[in-house]
């Protein structure tokens, strides 16, 4: 239903800005044609950003009409665009003749109609058909303190049960297993608040299929902080880590797990929704081994541990890699850490644009992946 609520959302939302353009397309006006192209180019990240990373009420209740609202904007705006350099090229030619430019503004409406609704289609295609791409990014990175090669799977943002089906989880566990890592990190997300009960236990009897120690940390949605925006919550904290722990997964807040006699991990709890995340002051003493350390950090965003550079790699997820085109060079413009690999004095951050979407199946930015990480001496 919520995919029928979605593209009907989209068709209504391009009727709605195709009908206020219309007194303006009339004019034939190419200064006045100009500005609202820009006010429209404008409006296609503010629509993105209010879809991705707003966290408020609206958001949960009618976000797929942000993200409709959004692919809308963009197919106007490709019509638009078109129109726009078809006048500018032509605006010269039929000048003396009555008959063409009495007729032009029924067919110009058509074209645009036309390239318009086309854009839309296309873009939505592309859009899911990306969000269904699930590929495996491998990494390579040494470090002083290892004695010898170690590999582990970092997955995040799973959202099971919403934007990601539970059953693919069962494809994910065997990709997995054939890559042999020695552990795996489930790096936060793995539900969320538009997770039902039945579909969190069912999510981790799935992920019990992995063949290897499972480490989990906390996302900012697993224990659904927000869930009051929409319907109320489905589990309660307790059935979550029954689940997690029914599983055999080891749950690490703010806490370190022995991985070798060479090699350390913390797994952090989140950045901006636990009650009590340890200063990284306090974490830090606690590790006088002198093995290398992983951090697991489901978001990228503490800087005060990351350039303090006592670990030689954190893995965080969160962003989704900004999901919908721009957000990605928006948050870099801003300095915010969108994906990829981000270096620290002697740490290095990356950032995975993650198994899955907020929401919706749909992006326009990097595919969803999960990553095959090999730590070398």
């Amino acid at each position: 239903m919520n995919t029928i609520y979605f593209f009907l959302g989209i068709v209504l939302t391009w009727i709605v800005i195709f009908a206020v353009q219309i007194p303006v397309r009339k004019k034939n006006c190419r200064l006045l044609n100009a500005v609202v192209l820009i006010l429209k180019l404008l409006l296609i990240p503010i629509f993105a950003i209010m879809f991705i990373a707003m966290e408020w009420m609206i958001t949960y209740k009618y976000g797929f009409l942000f993200n409709a609202a959004y692919i809308a904007l963009i197919g106007d705006t490709a019509a638009g665009v078109i129109e726009y350099l078809v006048s500018c090229v032509r605006r010269h030619k039929d000048r003396d003749d009555k008959h063409s430019k009495e007729e032009r503004p029924i067919r110009d409406q058509r074209l645009i109609a036309i390239i318009g609704i086309a854009a839309c289609i296309v873009l939505t295609t592309y859009g899911y058909i990306n969000s269904q791409r699930f590929v495996m990014k491998t990494h390579e990175w040494q470090a002083e303190g290892l004695t010898r090669e170690h590999t582990f799977a970092f997955v995040a943002d799973i959202h099971a049960g919403t934007a990601q089906p539970v059953e693919s989880l069962h494809d994910l566990c065997s990709r997995i297993n054939d890559a042999d890592p020695e552990f795996v990190i489930l790096g936060g997300d793995v539900t969320d608040e538009l997770t039902t009960y039945e579909d969190m236990i069912s999510t981790y009897e799935i992920l019990s299929e992995i063949n290897a120690p499972i480490y989990f940390i906390y996302g900012n949605h697993d224990r659904q902080p927000n869930a009051n925006y929409y319907n109320g919550r489905t589990y309660t904290d307790e059935q979550l880590t029954e689940s997690i722990l029914s599983a055999g997964i080891t749950i690490l807040k703010d806490e370190y797990a022995e991985i070798a006699d060479d090699l350390m991990l913390l797994g952090r709890e989140d950045y901006t929704t636990a009650e009590n995340r340890k200063a990284w002051s306090e974490l830090s003493s606690q590790n006088s081994s002198g093995r290398a350390l992983v951090v697991a950090d489901h978001q990228p965003y503490d800087n005060e541990q990351l350039e303090k550079a006592e670990f030689f790699l954190q893995v965080s997820g969160h962003t989704h890699a900004g999901q919908l085109f721009p957000i990605q060079l928006i948050y870099r413009a801003l300095g915010l850490q969108a994906y990829g690999e981000f270096d620290y004095a002697d740490s290095v951050l990356y950032v995975s644009a993650g198994a899955s979407e907020w929401m919706t199946p749909f992006r326009t930015e990097e595919h969803c992946e999960w990553d095959l990480i090999t730590l070398k001496p």
